[in-house]
């Protein structure tokens, strides 16, 4: 190891050392909320509301921490002041955040979690996720199916899960292969971002727009997590917005919004009839002024259907997009009218709602409601039962299977297991080089019957912990396995390296 890296090295051990000190030897603070959205780079959605129902002070007098990156501070704070929200911190710097969620009572998140958090016991974890999926997740996401331990770790660190409907229950269960496993509790609830469509606007009024037409577009995001291309889109959108701009009324008006990943910034002063989001409203607040919203690809029409206001999907590059992203079920299948380019779409602004979408409704507003966040928190802090909860598990024992760094030998072992009678899951190194570089290859010859729960990070241990192997072998089980159980084990490696070690030590068979 090289100087730099042994520099490297000793931050993080030295990092690591703050955080795992609180994990050690602190008591968790029960006035204390953790929130967090989009891994910090939002403030918005489930997790604003969240936010605006604690603030009433139904619940008690806790201490509301915000993790969120530099740049949503003023995001935050002017929100903070519009809405009259109680905020007592917002925390920026990634070390301190995971320390605060080390003390935590309640954390609440919308999509991950800090990569270095290890669940402690007594602590709730609740997860609502960001959106009712079109988009293929998860093990059908071929792209990304080798880094699902991104988001099974804070699944499977959830005490709750939030679902909407029925079918984003399943959908999220099975593709990130925790139906059988999650210890968990799920809330059948409505999403407390939705709630708002259930009251009459007043925003219009309040920016002086009653004697407009607004429509709204919003744009899903494109790529992959590791290959983006913000600019790229960011140059597609603007084009599209300028056919668009020169073909509006005078009594019409379209807010624009790039998903949170794409968020290049839009010069929107070259436009006439477009504007940008106002920054200092909550997003669904806007949306919920909408006549018409404008989307492709993104979860947002799912949601905007509770609304019954017109819903067009603009979907010019859908068979590019579905060839790399894949989509759960066609567009065709939707009730929505669907256009290709902007005389269409045009068109379809200028014309009343004219299908049938109670069907759509049914199914996917399902559990949709005015009172969706004082529900969940009724049921999670007051414990009074006010949302559905059901849980689930597998009936077999459960076995693991750790198979480092998935080469053809290990996979040539793996296939010759006899596992019937197990539900069975097979753990790797989900950031060695050569998982990453032969994937798609690799998870072709895993057999269907095993499913895959890769360890997400290699072990890091604090400075103390270097002096004692079990402390960080024990911590790093309990961080990538949070409250899950397992009966046996199979190691199909040599047994030398850390992870071998840390099967050994936790002592399963």
């Amino acid at each position: 190891m090289g100087f730099k890296s042994k520099l490297l090295n000793f931050k993080d051990c030295a990092v690591n050392s703050m955080i795992y000190n609180t994990y050690y030897n602190s008591d968790l603070d029960n006035d204390l909320i953790y929130l967090e959205s989009r891994d910090g780079l939002d403030f918005t959605g489930n997790i604003f509301r969240i936010v605006e129902e604690l603030s009433t002070g139904k619940y008690g007098d806790f201490k509301v921490h915000v993790h969120a990156k530099p740049q949503v501070v003023d995001k935050i704070r002017a929100l903070q002041k519009n809405y009259n929200l109680k905020i007592d911190k917002i925390i920026t710097k990634e070390a301190v955040a995971t320390k605060t969620l080390e003390k935590a009572k309640y954390i609440f998140t919308d999509s991950g979690i800090r990569p270095k958090y290890v669940k402690r016991q007594g602590q709730i974890f609740v997860n609502t996720w960001h959106g009712t999926p079109l988009k293929v997740m998860g093990r059908d996401n071929v792209a990304e199916q080798h880094r699902i331990g991104n988001v099974q770790h804070p699944l499977l660190s959830s005490d709750y899960l939030l679902y909407p409907n029925d079918y984003m229950m399943d959908k999220m269960l099975n593709a990130y292969m925790i139906e059988k496993i999650y210890p968990g509790k799920i809330l059948l609830e409505g999403y407390p971002r939705n709630s708002v469509f259930f009251t009459k606007s007043q925003l219009k009024s309040e920016l002086d727009l009653s004697d407009y037409e607004i429509f709204v577009y919003m744009p899903t995001f494109r790529g992959i997590l590791m290959d983006r291309n913000d600019e790229g889109q960011r140059d597609e959108v603007e084009k599209y917005l300028s056919e668009i701009d020169a073909r509006l009324n005078e009594n019409q008006i379209l807010f624009a919004k790039l998903h949170v990943l794409n968020a290049s910034q839009i010069d929107f002063s070259r436009f006439d009839h477009i504007r940008a989001f106002p920054e200092d409203y909550e997003v669904y607040d806007v949306l919920n002024m909408a006549d018409v919203l404008i989307t492709d690809y993104s979860s947002v029409f799912f949601d905007f259907a509770n609304t019954k206001r017109k819903i067009i999907l603009f979907s010019y590059d859908e068979a590019d997009y579905e060839s790399y992203r894949g989509f759960y079920f066609p567009l065709d299948d939707l009730p929505f009218p669907k256009v290709t380019d902007v005389d269409e779409l045009v068109m379809e602004l200028n014309s009343d709602k004219d299908y049938d979408d109670g069907e759509f409704i049914d199914k996917f507003c399902q559990y949709d409601n005015p009172d969706a966040a004082e529900k969940m928190l009724r049921t999670i802090i007051n414990n009074d039962n006010a949302s559905i909860v059901k849980q689930v598990s597998g009936d077999n024992k459960r076995l693991l299977i750790y198979a480092g760094n998935l080469n053809d030998s290990l996979i040539d072992k793996l296939n010759h297991l006899d596992v019937d009678g197990y539900d069975s899951f097979l753990t790797y190194k989900q950031w060695d080089d050569y998982i990453s570089n032969n994937h798609e290859r690799i998870f072709k010859l895993i057999p269907e019957s095993i499913e895959i729960l890769p360890f997400r990070f290699d072990l890091t241990p604090a400075l103390f912990e270097k002096r004692n192997s079990k402390a960080l072998l024990k911590r790093s089980f309990e961080k990538q396995f949070p409250d899950v159980h397992f009966d046996e084990f199979i190691d199909l490696t040599d047994g030398s390296d850390e992870i071998s070690q840390m099967f050994n030590i936790i002592k399963k068979k």
